[in-house]
């Protein structure tokens, strides 16, 4: 039961569907807060209230759950782009500013920090912490973020060495940020690939949850789960995404 009201949660907000109100409570939370994923439903007859705790849930209903969230992200996504000729927004909290997604849609559920740790747990050392991506009260790690890339962008990039930071700097400000990196790689490849080249976007993930996995985790097994940049496919892979050919897609 806890597990198909969890999967209801998950899908009712995306598609707006109203039947009936559900709240998660967060990953070593608390009863329902700021904090909390919660449904609203407007059903025939009142109907109660049904409360879920996330640490109790099993591995398909968290996927469920974060697919969710990442989901509601996107659409907020595809509505700032409608908005500003298909660019991307620089920081995921403009979705906030601009009043297309409230902030606590920017805590997940899987997050007992409730956000204050930035996209990546700090326990997690096995992989860099991308810290500069980090924005205030967000779970969530946002591959296509205005902050300056501090990772080996020069090395890693499809053309090596041969790729200046003139090339990157689309907005000429000097540096090269991660969505310049990013989209660099999302339409010209990298050297995981044996021979570099465009990724598909719904292979290409712009938003991650690493507290999927939280506390177990480590850099081989799957336990990041992202939103693609088609905004519409969620899939799991080990957090070095480029190295796992296989990722789940979640429904």
């Amino acid at each position: 039961m806890k597990k198909s009201l969890a999967l209801f949660a998950a899908i009712a907000a995306i598609t707006g569907c109203q039947q009936e109100k559900v709240t998660v409570i967060p990953q070593g939370g608390t009863p329902p807060s700021a904090t909390t994923s919660e449904v609203t439903a407007k059903p025939a007859a009142t109907a109660a209230a049904a409360v879920v705790d996330y640490a109790s849930l099993d591995a398909s209903a968290r996927q469920a759950v974060v697919a969710g969230e990442l989901r509601r992200i996107g659409a907020a996504i595809k509505a700032y782009q409608a908005k500003h000729n298909g660019k991307w927004p620089d920081r995921l909290t403009v979705l906030v500013t601009e009043k297309l997604l409230p902030a606590s849609a920017l805590v997940s559920v899987a997050d007992p920090t409730g956000g204050k740790e930035g996209g990546v747990p700090d326990s997690y050392t096995q992989w860099q912490q991308s810290a500069e991506t980090d924005e205030a009260s967000c779970s969530f790690l946002y591959e296509l973020s205005g902050a300056t890339a501090k990772w080996g962008w020069q090395s890693y990039l499809a053309g090596g060495a041969s790729v200046s930071t003139a090339a990157l700097d689309t907005n000429k400000d000097g540096e090269v940020s991660w969505q310049e990196a990013k989209l660099w790689q999302l339409a010209r490849g990298d050297t995981a690939q044996a021979t570099p080249g465009p990724y598909p976007k719904n292979r290409f993930p712009v938003v991650r949850c690493y507290w999927y996995g939280h506390p177990d985790a480590d850099t081989k097994n799957r336990t990041v789960i992202s939103l693609a940049a088609d905004l519409e496919t969620v899939f799991l892979s080990q957090p070095w995404w480029e190295k796992d050919t296989a990722p789940v897609i979640i429904p």
